[in-house]
């Protein structure tokens, strides 16, 4: 029998050996049991002990298969894989190492680490992303939510969090999200904001559908509002208080270099933003101070090397009286930030 470091090491799991044993696995509860009339021996037990494939073995096993493969952080690629398959959380991976795995469980998660291996994002194999604390649905149709999007949210909150608590009124408040995708930018909002009204808007048909979705579970469905068209068209003539839009802006000549878990998976019209990365962020600015209040915030995610580029177009359109480039939790250049020239008093 190989040792444990040659079986890690195999390109091929050992959970696809078709040698016959006297024992097997129990796809109920994962038990090791014996064929029915076997009198194991001491030595039968140990080994059949041995060679299940417990939490521990998984685990182990598809972080250096992953790693090998270069996957991007392996270990909790592996995580979400095996929470998905057998259930429960990532607390229970570590306080049951020793659960052995079902077959059942083992033909469900075979084909999912080949496909992370073939560098397939595991959100879209699991079917959800975290995102500010929950989880969102999210499929092809849709990007996947990043961490530095969630600055952008915050940067939402510090301002509403900043009006004068006797001018603050949640109800009257209207969120534009341009481009939802999976809606996590706009129903966020939504819940820690309460009683705000938010408009989420996209040109996908199916990313409409799966924010609705994501609505629904989270309890939303009546504080948000879905628009199906492009950019800012959809806002007809409301006026909102907040226009917030986390659109593509790739520029082409940035496209090739992309990793392949992105490039190759995550959908093109959600990233390729043109030449500069600047095709749909230009017509937002532009058109996004007719449709704020006075007083209004507008929040872009951007490209950091496009900050310079960002503020000028900001600046060449009358109507703000400040922008600024804020940075996102890694210290990136991320967010545009810029208010609505507000009334004279």
């Amino acid at each position: 029998m190989p040792n444990q470091a040659s079986r890690l090491a195999s390109p091929c799991p050992p959970w696809t050996s078709t040698v016959r044993r006297e024992y097997e696995v129990y796809p109920r509860g994962g038990q090791i049991g014996f064929r029915s009339g076997y009198n194991p021996s001491v030595s039968e037990v140990t080994s059949a002990q041995s060679d299940a494939w417990t939490t521990r073995r998984l685990l182990d096993w598809i972080g250096v298969h992953l790693d090998q493969k270069g996957v991007h952080n392996p270990t909790l690629v592996g995580r979400m894989l095996l929470t998905h398959v057998i259930g429960g959380t990532d607390i229970d991976l570590y306080t049951d190492p020793d659960r052995p795995a079902s077959a059942d469980e083992l033909d469900r998660l075979r084909p999912l680490v080949a496909r992370a291996a073939s560098h397939e994002p595991v959100q879209y194999l699991v079917g959800q992303a975290d995102f500010f604390g929950r989880a969102f649905r999210v499929s092809p149709a849709t990007l996947i939510p990043r961490t530095a999007t969630e600055s952008l949210v915050q940067i939402v909150l510090d301002w509403y969090r900043g009006i004068p608590v006797e001018s603050r009124d949640s109800a009257s408040l209207t969120i534009a999200d341009i481009g939802t995708g999976s809606g996590c930018i706009g129903l966020t909002l939504a819940r820690q904001i309460p009683g705000a009204r938010v408009i989420a808007t996209d040109i996908v048909e199916e990313a409409i559908q799966l924010a609705r979705t994501n609505a629904a579970l989270q309890g939303l469905e009546d504080r948000v509002e879905f628009r199906l068209g492009s950019l800012l068209s959809p806002l007809e003539s409301d006026s909102c208080d907040v226009i917030c839009a986390n659109l593509p802006y790739v520029p082409d000549a940035d496209w090739e270099g992309l990793e392949a878990n992105v490039k190759d998976h995550e959908p093109e019209t959600a990233l390729r933003g043109g030449i500069d990365g600047l095709d749909l962020l230009r017509p937002v600015i532009a058109g996004s101070r007719e449709r704020l209040k006075p007083g209004g915030l507008l929040v872009l995610e951007i490209d950091p090397a496009q900050a310079s580029k960002v503020l000028e177009q900001v600046e060449s359109h009358q109507g703000f009286s400040e922008a600024s480039i804020e940075r996102d939790e890694f210290k990136d250049d991320r967010i545009l930030r810029a208010v609505a020239t507000p009334l004279e008093p």
